[in-house]
């Protein structure tokens, strides 16, 4: 009860009327505070944010003040998950009931006669969501005015904290796209991947030191290989033709009787001169066979390729489908439906 310094009975009515009259004006901030459901609150937010407006309701503003102010205070520690002690010392951690916290300390302060303190927490309403607005039927008009006052007042920080809002929501939508694109080439690369299929060969040096190119081509030196292929092929085709040119030369006949006219059948320096030429160009062309053999040889071994790794394509596994399955089940006196499933 509020004393009147005055006295008489005018002087008590009127003391007793006072406290009546600020409870109405609390109660109607009240009605719109009370409707406001929080999302998804921690259950011992929601408990000790009701201990605390349950001293507003029963009229215990000092108490509901001090306790809305520790719930408010930054220092203190979160409270804590289950049922807490009411004792218990503890900050807010849900948004919407942090801001419905502020705004019943903002009546209290307003009627316990602390209006600097009001503004600050006007203020911290505003900065933490620009778009609040009391609600014109629950508040009283000198608190209304207040809002627009400090609304006026907080404009610039206001608009600023609405920019880098606006820029941290922009920030966060772009590492999404980001984060969704790095996902779709991984799901790319995975898919890439399960559709190939490496097969490493393991490859022997003795097809490698085979002649006319083979250990060319073996080890994928393809222009080399026709290289080799094509100039021991000609260099073997031309001793051998040499060698048969040489043994026709020397089973020629050279015992013959000379012919009509006195002169000898066969001439011997031609014919010698001739198994010399035949016999030079089998020489010469089975050293240029032998050297081009063996010198393809000689750099098949010395670029060996040991493996050979190569890519097979196969069909890329797809994901499952969900599968719904239905079940009948029946027995004495009962009968059951089911479906099962898999995602």
């Amino acid at each position: 009860m509020i004393a009147d310094p005055g006295g008489g009975a005018a002087s008590t009515r009127r003391a007793q009327a006072a406290p009546r009259l600020v409870r109405r004006i609390l109660a109607s901030a009240l009605v719109t505070l009370a409707l406001v459901a929080p999302r998804a609150a921690r259950a011992d937010d929601i408990q000790m944010f009701e201990l605390a407006k349950t001293r507003f309701d029963t009229g215990h503003y000092e108490e509901a003040a001090k306790r809305f102010a520790t719930l408010l205070d930054a220092n203190a520690p979160p409270c804590g998950m289950g049922p807490s002690d009411p004792a218990t010392t503890c900050r807010l951690t849900d948004v919407d009931l942090i801001e419905r916290a502020r705004a019943f300390s903002v009546v209290l302060l307003v009627a316990l006669g602390r209006p600097a303190e009001a503004d600050l927490m006007i203020e911290q309403i505003l900065l933490a969501n620009p778009a609040y607005v009391p609600n014109p039927a629950t508040f009283q008009p000198e608190i209304i005015d207040r809002f627009i006052a400090m609304r006026a007042r907080t404009r610039a920080q206001i608009e600023e904290n609405v920019r880098n809002e606006a820029e941290k929501l922009r920030r966060k939508r772009l590492a999404a796209e980001r984060f969704r694109q790095d996902e779709l080439r991984w799901i790319g690369e995975i898919q890439r991947l399960a559709s190939e299929e490496r097969v490493v060969e393991h490859r022997s040096r003795w097809v490698a030191a085979m002649p006319f190119g083979v250990g060319q081509f073996y080890n994928g030196d393809t222009s080399l290989g026709w290289t080799l292929l094509i100039s021991q092929a000609a260099a073997g085709v031309a001793a051998i033709t040499s060698a048969f040119v040489v043994a026709g030369y020397e089973g020629v006949d050279v015992t013959s009787p000379p012919t009509a006219s006195g002169e000898a059948s066969v001439d011997i320096d031609q014919l010698n001169a001739q198994i010399q030429t035949a016999t030079t160009v089998n020489r010469i062309a089975f050293g240029s066979w032998a050297a081009l053999a063996i010198a393809g040889i000689v750099h098949a071994q010395a670029t060996f390729v040991p493996e050979r790794t190569s890519v097979r394509k196969r069909k890329a596994p797809l994901p499952p489908r969900p599968t719904l399955t239905p079940s009948v089940s029946a027995g004495p006196g009962s009968l059951g439906l089911g479906l099962s499933g898999t995602f």
